[in-house]
């Protein structure tokens, strides 16, 4: 069985998590003005964009992603809209899943795969819908579902469970997890300055890394998104060296897949350097292809999320 080493894991998701980590750091610090449909600033009394965050050289792409970074006040809410296409090959779900996977004889269409819905960062509340489209795997019928984040609860329920949503208490959950936060691989910071400091410095180490190992950031030009000027910034894949770590760490038991095209595309608003949009695609004639795209409006817009009513949560939760 062949599995993706970590060194080259790293590689492909750090050149996503550089460019959308930062971006979305900024996003939760980002000026207070941040507002409208198309995450524009805009002025009370006009409507028109105001001043905010720019780039030191807004020719440079480093610049422009390190303006990203930046910090401001902390935004009210957002608009998300995932969208994921693509083809993974049955042998190589067979492959990863083993036994389990005995029962798939067809790739696996990701075409129609999404997940939309509003955020309030301000009140850490959020809710989202999603659907994956009709696969063998699930039996061949869509798959619906929504998540509620309220007050430190989870609500969640997909379509082949049920029309309920189950409840989850997650400050229940972090409490009986707080014994064991010493001994997990992963730190999560809490909201707050230290926090935004960390994860900067996290990026800007990850950065350092990527440079190294040859990848590159190209400023491709302006487009709109949202209907407002955002720059298009292109991020190189090393695909040389991504392939050479895949094929140090494979076992010799049966072929090793090889990554034949990736790239990362990411627009940031001119406006007030805020992320706008990312797209991450890849292809493998082993493995198959991807395309995950990752669109972000309406920043500061009014936004109510409620928890569900008594009748729509299951009992048994």
């Amino acid at each position: 069985m062949f599995r993706v080493p970590r060194p080259a894991l790293s590689l492909l998701l750090g050149l996503v998590v550089v460019v959308a980590s930062a971006c979305s750091t900024a996003a939760t610090t980002a000026p207070s003005g941040a507002g409208g449909a198309s995450g524009a600033p805009t002025s009370a009394a006009s409507g028109a964009p105001t001043s905010a965050a720019s780039a030191a050289n807004p020719n440079d792409p480093n610049s422009i992603i390190t303006a990203a970074i930046s910090g401001g006040e902390q935004i009210k809410s957002f608009h998300i809209d995932i969208e994921v296409s693509g083809t993974i090959k049955a042998a190589a779900i067979k492959a990863e899943a083993g036994s389990a996977g005995a029962g798939i004889t067809s790739d696996v269409k990701l075409d129609g795969t999404s997940l939309t819905g509003d955020v309030d960062v301000a009140n850490q509340a959020a809710n989202l819908t999603f659907t994956v489209p009709p696969m063998a795997m699930l039996g061949n019928v869509p798959l619906t579902g929504g998540l509620i984040l309220k007050d430190s609860i989870l609500y969640y329920k997909v379509s082949l469970l049920g029309t309920k949503y189950t409840k989850m208490d997650l400050g229940s959950l972090g409490s009986s997890l707080g014994a064991l936060s010493s001994s997990l691989p992963v730190v999560v910071p809490t909201p707050g300055a230290s926090a935004v400091t960390t994860v900067t410095d996290e990026i800007n180490q990850l950065r350092a890394q990527m440079e190294q190992a040859g990848v590159k950031v190209t400023l491709v030009g302006v487009d709109q998104i949202g209907g407002q000027d955002a720059n298009h910034i292109s991020v190189s894949v090393p695909l040389a060296k991504l392939n050479a770590e895949i094929s140090a760490a494979a076992s010799s038991s049966g072929p090793v897949p090889t990554i034949s095209s990736a790239s990362v595309d990411v627009w940031i608003y001119k406006a007030n350097s805020q992320l706008a949009k990312i797209e991450l695609k890849g292809a493998s004639s082993t493995l198959g292809n991807l395309d995950v795209v990752v669109t972000i409006t309406k920043y500061d817009a009014p936004v109510t999320i409620n928890a569900p009513t008594a009748s729509e949560i299951n009992p048994a939760s």
